[in-house]
């Protein structure tokens, strides 16, 4: 056998070689991950973001108009019903009350002094009455003093007279002192100061927005589409992203009424069931509403369920795929309830872009790539 010969063989005995060798490169079974069903409970949620607000909300000033004098709140502070927020400057009321009340003090001191006289007079007239009946005295004497009693009655019931007066003119002059005073109207928060000391306001002029925290709902939209799933009732857990550590728990009370067809959203109102301190009105809040729990079912990782059409898995039988059909029972973001799939069943981790009838084997554990061992959730 000549030297070219023996080249030539040699040339196709290594082709033959990387032919072969490419071809069961080509052809060996794809490396996927792989994951058998687990029992676990698989929530599903209907998540919605909005904010807290009061469900009574109500904007306080004076009944008369005037000028700003004081101002004892300010926004964010905690007040109760009756208290005082504010005060108009009102000098001439000012003066007519201090008048007034001048005035009733000053009849109050003149009826005592009045009524002490008259007790005087009347211990007086029965001491000389008693004196006259043993012939002690004369007979002038006695009616000197009845007289003089007759008087003192006369100013003491003129001095009566006076304070009830007084009186009435102080009645007069509270209520429109009352009015310059901002009083809040139930116990809430300041949530918006809309005057400042020394400004001129009217009666129909807001000095203060003011919110009963006691009574708050929060606000949410969702998607219309979510309607079919939503009830009355059903329970949440509440986020406020500030306090993203602190979540609390909340229950729907209100879907809808109505849904606003240019967005497509429909309102939801929830309660929580015990606000936390830190709330502030107006607070964004996230809920994540529980629709549906399926307790201690077949479940799988989200990516391994086709739901686009039939739902679906792609199932591991003697090393190649098979599409097998399953009910979708309850599913969430991470994972999906499913019935009709055999316990031990092996399917893949990822079925996008899969194909039935491939050749696969199990990717090495923790390869770092989509359709790794499913995550917690």
């Amino acid at each position: 056998m000549t030297k070219n010969t023996q080249r030539r063989l040699a040339w196709g005995a290594a082709g033959l070689a990387v032919a072969g060798g490419l071809f069961f490169f080509l052809n060996r079974p794809r490396p996927v991950a792989l994951v058998q069903p687990v029992t676990r409970d698989v929530v599903e949620v209907v998540v919605a973001s909005g904010k807290l607000r009061a469900v009574r909300q109500s904007q306080v000033g004076a009944e008369i108009a005037g000028v700003v004098d004081t101002l004892a709140v300010s926004e964010g502070d905690t007040v109760k019903q009756g208290q005082v927020l504010g005060r108009l400057r009102l000098g001439e009321t000012d003066a007519r009350l201090a008048g007034a009340q001048a005035a009733l003090r000053a009849a109050e001191t003149t009826l005592q002094g009045e009524e002490s006289q008259l007790v005087n007079a009347r211990q007086e007239t029965r001491r000389l009455r008693e004196l006259a009946d043993r012939k002690l005295v004369p007979a002038k004497e006695l009616t000197d003093a009845e007289a003089a009693e007759r008087f003192q009655v006369s100013k003491t019931e003129s001095a009566r007279a006076r304070l009830q007066e007084a009186r009435a003119e102080l009645q007069q002059v509270l209520p429109e002192f009352g009015k310059r005073e901002v009083r809040a109207p139930f116990d809430g928060v300041v949530i918006q100061r809309l005057v400042e000391p020394g400004q001129a306001v009217t009666s129909s002029t807001g000095w203060f927005a003011v919110a009963e925290m006691s009574l708050t709902e929060i606000y949410v939209e969702t998607d219309e589409n979510n309607l079919g799933r939503l009830r009355v009732g059903q329970t949440a857990i509440a986020v406020a992203p500030a306090f993203p550590d602190q979540p609390f728990a909340a229950r729907l009370t209100q879907v809808g009424p109505n849904v606003d067809s240019d967005r497509g959203v429909v309102g939801l109102r929830l309660v929580a069931e015990e606000l936390p301190p830190f709330i502030l009105p107006n607070m964004t809040v996230d809920v994540n509403i529980e629709v549906r729990r399926t307790n201690g079912g077949t479940a799988l990782p989200a990516s391994a369920v086709a739901t686009q059409g039939p739902p679906s898995v792609m199932a591991v039988v003697d090393g190649r795929t098979v599409r097998q059909p399953v009910k979708v029972v309850g599913r969430n973001p991470e994972w999906v309830a499913v019935e009709g799939l055999a316990a031990d069943a092996t399917v893949l981790r990822v079925i996008a872009g899969a194909r039935e009838g491939q050749r696969v084997r199990p990717a090495p554990a923790g390869a770092g790539r989509p359709g790794g061992p499913p995550g917690r959730g």
